[in-house]
């Protein structure tokens, strides 16, 4: 499948092909997607999950529950083996084992069996929805990567749409068929991963220089990087990850952007959770218009937050550049407003237009917030950074906030049917000032580098 030119031609130097990388970034957006199929499925088919289990909320949010604890073990792990592995490998098993694990769910109904295969799903998840954002920061196009971390949540939606629909084709009864088809398109990823050549994946390989230039070329050089070779890790074993947290934890702009990744995405994860629920339990829809719902709101809200950054790009920049550090606050706030306000409406077209709303500016400000966070590190703990946010994602709102709505919704729905909604939205609000000291850190960090940059270019000049 690959007749690039993919040989090293000098001092490590390696092309690789801009269309494979192109082809790639589908391969490895598709999974993400597909990944957050079973997602979908349990959103859609809540009321008969919950009948045929005969289970409560809250012990249905504990399927949430199980499979972020299953992400968090995985993103430990992860975060200790992503230096010493093959990422190739690891993806490739992990999606593979994933897939299995969809199968095993046809063969019982034992709520606690069917808990366990959850949480065995988040383990097997997490490596690849971390490595995703990681390969695109390493081997994406240079000049659209924000907006390629932006699609990231446009098809992680699109996969839970996927799950609305299969079981809307299929029948909410048979939703365990769509955990058995998304484990067969699973497979078919991965081998497409299999078939694709090491250097895609490799720790070590960084652009040599960047792609923006007038004459756009099928290729790009990169060149096999000494990634451990900065002060401050001579004096630590390679790949020791408690040494390599220690050292991210030491670092100011990824302890702000880390929480506030936290907050903003394990909100975004329970509202996806518990918004079929809404829909029919609170403003009390039929289930095709339930559907039709969440699917406006799946593709227009992050396809909009794609649009918004593209046609801000002039005034916001991308991820790296000084520009995003303000924007990225009232981005934020004005999410904040409006995620609140979702669980005020009384109709299902005000909850889709606010909810739609708030996505735009939720997917505007989210990619920025993930981007800064992996492009703060050194090259060498990128994948390690990501992978302990995702822990923390999930033991602090993704994995605690979808139980915490189900039990506010047993004891308060007959007289508050709202408040569930409004009480974890209301969240968002606590990343607007973890922001706010963000863009001050990193605008200061700019401050220092142009200074000592206009200090070197005038000890040259004498």
């Amino acid at each position: 499948m690959e007749n690039e030119k993919e040989k090293i031609i000098q001092n490590k130097q390696i092309i690789l092909s801009r269309y494979y990388r192109v082809f790639l970034f589908f391969v490895m957006v598709s999974i993400e997607s597909i990944l957050n199929v079973s997602s979908g499925i349990f959103s859609s088919a809540t009321k008969e999950i919950k009948s045929r289990l005969k289970i409560s909320d809250a012990k249905f949010g504990s399927f949430g529950t199980a499979n972020s604890t299953g992400r968090v073990i995985s993103s430990i792990l992860f975060g200790i083996i992503n230096q010493k592995v093959s990422r190739k490998w690891t993806t490739i098993l992990f999606v593979s084992f994933h897939a299995f694990f969809l199968f095993f769910f046809k063969f019982t109904d034992n709520i606690h069996i069917l808990i366990i295969f959850r949480g065995l799903l988040g383990f097997t998840q997490t490596t690849a929805s971390v490595y995703v954002p990681v390969w695109i920061n390493q081997f994406g196009l240079s000049e659209y990567k924000t907006v390629q971390i932006t699609s990231i949540q446009l098809f992680q939606t699109i996969g839970k749409l996927l799950g609305h629909l299969i079981t809307l084709i299929l029948g909410l009864d048979n939703w365990k068929n769509g955990f058995a088809l998304e484990g067969f398109i699973l497979l078919v990823l991965a081998f497409c991963c299999l078939i694709s050549s090491e250097d895609y994946f490799s720790r070590t390989l960084f652009p040599r220089k960047t792609e923006n230039s007038k004459k756009r070329l099928s290729y790009t050089i990169y060149e096999e990087q000494d990634i451990n070779k900065n002060e401050k890790n001579k004096d630590n074993k390679k790949g020791n990850y408690f040494s390599d947290l220690a050292q991210l934890l030491s670092n100011p702009l990824y302890l702000f952007s880390l929480i506030s990744r936290c907050i903003i995405h394990g909100l975004n994860t329970c509202l996806h959770y518990w918004f079929s629920d809404f829909l029919r339990t609170v403003i009390k829809e039929k289930q095709i218009y339930v559907t039709i719902s969440y699917s406006i709101i799946c593709l227009a809200g992050p396809f909009g937050g794609i649009i918004t950054n593209y046609l801000l790009k002039p005034y916001i920049g991308n991820y790296e550049s000084r520009k995003s550090s303000w924007p990225i606050v009232f981005l934020q706030l004005i999410a904040s407003f409006f995620a609140i306000s979702i669980g005020l409406m009384k109709t299902t077209i005000t909850v889709c237009i606010i909810t739609v709303i708030f996505l735009i500016f939720n997917s505007s400000a989210l990619p920025l917030i993930q981007g800064i966070l992996i492009s703060c590190t050194e090259k060498n703990l990128s994948a390690t950074a990501f992978a302990f946010a995702s822990t923390c994602t999930q033991l602090i709102t993704a994995g605690t906030t979808p139980m915490i709505y189900g039990m506010i919704n047993d004891k308060y729905k007959e007289k508050y049917p709202w408040l569930a909604m409004v009480s974890m939205m209301s969240l968002n609000l606590f990343a607007v000032p973890l922001l706010i000291f963000l863009a001050i850190l990193r605008n200061k960090k700019f401050d220092e580098e142009e200074k000592r940059k206009e200090q070197s270019e005038e000890l040259n000049d004498i």
